[in-house]
């Protein structure tokens, strides 16, 4: 069944651009039935009573809420090239990430232009839509390390730090240990944290695990963490 974001179901009424989708593009006619989400868990199977290019009313079917996952994951990402970056975006939003928060570490290649937020939030949205996933991820404005750890320094789950140092922690062994059910995990971008920036999450509490022996990929690393932890926490 087709899928499309509304933030507000109860006005019945889609986005110009969600509008133009349903008419142009998948040439959906009054009387066809789809689903429509809100970003926030609730979703509505409704039925198109108007179509047109630039306005599409429905009515509602019948509404469910899904209830909020029982973990809340939270992905701080230094911002990698622009495919890795979308990559980890559909991909967390898929796996039912809560948060992001995009840094813009001493090493990141890719800065956000003024448009790339935007950009970004389209993605994960879109995300939703294709998965089914009913929460999309809040995204966080884009900060430096400094001002990434200014923002959470009142988070009271789990930190961790994904470091290919020696004496970093196996993740089990953090976990087996922890009655958490929040998680913040920061990952760097291809040339890893600069010194100063490790120096600087370390000393905010982050706890340095090892993802093994072989050097991930960033989009790797963010997905390897954000399917053990779900993994965990479903168990």
């Amino acid at each position: 069944m087709h899928r499309f974001y509304c933030p507000t179901i109860s006005d019945g009424v889609l986005s110009r651009e969600e509008a133009r989708h349903a008419c142009k593009v998948l040439r959906l006619t009054v009387g066809d039935e789809c689903e429509v989400f809100d970003g926030n868990g609730t979703a509505a199977r409704v039925r198109l009573t108007h179509v047109a290019r630039h306005e599409v009313r429905y009515v509602t079917v019948s509404e469910e809420r899904r209830p909020e996952p029982n973990c809340h994951l939270i992905l701080a990402q230094c911002l990698p090239k622009n495919k890795s970056w979308d990559f980890i975006l559909q991909k967390t939003t898929e796996l039912g990430l809560r948060e992001i928060h995009p840094v813009a570490g001493e090493h990141s290649i890719t800065h956000a232009d003024s448009d790339k937020p935007e950009k970004w939030r389209h993605t994960l949205i879109e995300a939703c839509k294709q998965c089914g996933q009913n929460h999309a991820p809040r995204l966080h404005p884009v900060r430096d390390m400094r001002g990434f750890l200014s923002t959470v320094s009142g988070f009271k789950g789990l930190r961790l730090i994904a470091s290919l140092q020696a004496g970093a922690k196996s993740l089990p062994a953090v976990l087996n240990h922890t009655a958490d059910r929040e998680v913040l995990f920061l990952i760097g971008p291809e040339g890893d944290f600069s010194a100063e920036e490790t120096r600087l999450a370390l000393g905010a509490g982050f706890t340095p695990v090892t993802l093994g022996g072989l050097v991930l990929r960033v989009e790797t690393a963010a997905l390897y963490l954000l399917s053990a932890l779900t993994y965990h926490f479903g168990k």
